[in-house]
């Protein structure tokens, strides 16, 4: 791995708190493992700081969270106090406190993804070519983005998802679910879409790669629709027509708007090609 910058002057050993003091020479492999490692700490310190975040608003989050469920009629989540409130169960000694772990991880989460991806796009940078340190930043922030989007997306899909599910019960069987279940069928349903919403930025650096092109993406539009539709119907909680449909749509607009993406690689590639031909 090299770097761009001047090494420090006087014959000292550089810093290994920034990539840019190892100028214009390779790291070894001690240098490689102490940057790793500083990274690594400040990753861990921004995780540990939103767990603690995390679990001071651990309430809200749950409140949050727990909305999907209330919102469902009474019939679905039962009334076994018999006041009518939202209630989960806590069926276990170790409940309460793994649900308020999973609140606050989630907390934890969206705070220390910022932190997390550019400790690694500094680690990764000195290694990257100039045109490819132009694209790593705005391909973290827009993965962070659209994984965000995915999973907000999710949370308005979840209450027909666990109302399609529960009514299979029928009339005669009342439906309680732990607290630590139906969070956990949360968090993975709000995972399952956050990942899929990355489906664009593949797509994108497989065609900055040269792996797939958009002529190659029009011909095959047919199979990568057919394709969209398939892993929605695996990812989707519920499998029905109208939650599958919710799902690959957003799929279908992100398939096309890589398809224009494509394009636009391609014809600043060519430009680039065409300067470098006349220039030599």
């Amino acid at each position: 791995m090299t770097t761009t910058a001047t090494p420090p002057a006087g014959g000292s050993a550089p810093d290994t708190s920034d990539v840019g003091a190892y100028a214009g020479e390779e790291m070894s492999l001690v240098e490689h493992l102490r940057e790793l490692r500083s990274r690594l700490v400040k990753s861990v310190l921004a995780i540990v700081g939103g767990l603690a975040v995390g679990f001071a608003f651990r309430d809200p989050v749950l409140a949050v969270l727990r909305e999907p469920y209330c919102d469902l009629p009474i019939r679905l989540r039962g009334d076994f106090a018999g006041t009518g409130e939202c209630t989960l169960l806590a069926l276990r000694v170790m409940d309460a406190f793994f649900v308020s772990l999973k609140a606050a991880a989630i907390v934890a989460v969206v705070l220390a993804a910022p932190v997390v991806c550019y400790q690694l796009w500094r680690f990764i940078t000195p290694g990257l070519r100039p045109v490819e340190r132009r694209y790593a930043l705005p391909f973290i922030l827009i993965t962070q983005i659209l994984f965000a989007a995915g999973a907000v997306f999710s949370y308005f899909l979840i209450p027909r998802a666990l109302e399609f599910l529960l009514s299979f019960a029928g009339d005669n069987i009342t439906t309680a679910l732990s607290a630590s279940e139906y969070l956990t069928f949360i968090l993975h349903t709000m995972l399952a879409f956050g990942i899929a919403f990355e489906f664009p930025v593949v797509l994108v650096i497989l065609s900055l790669m040269g792996v797939i092109g958009s002529a190659g993406m029009r011909k095959y539009r047919r199979h990568a629709l057919f394709g969209v539709f398939v892993a929605a119907a695996i990812i989707t909680p519920t499998q029905d027509p109208a939650t599958m449909a919710f799902m690959a749509a957003p799929l279908a607009v992100f398939y096309e708007g890589s398809i224009v993406a494509a394009r636009i690689i391609e014809r600043r590639r060519g430009a680039r090609e065409a300067v470098e031909a006349v220039d030599s």
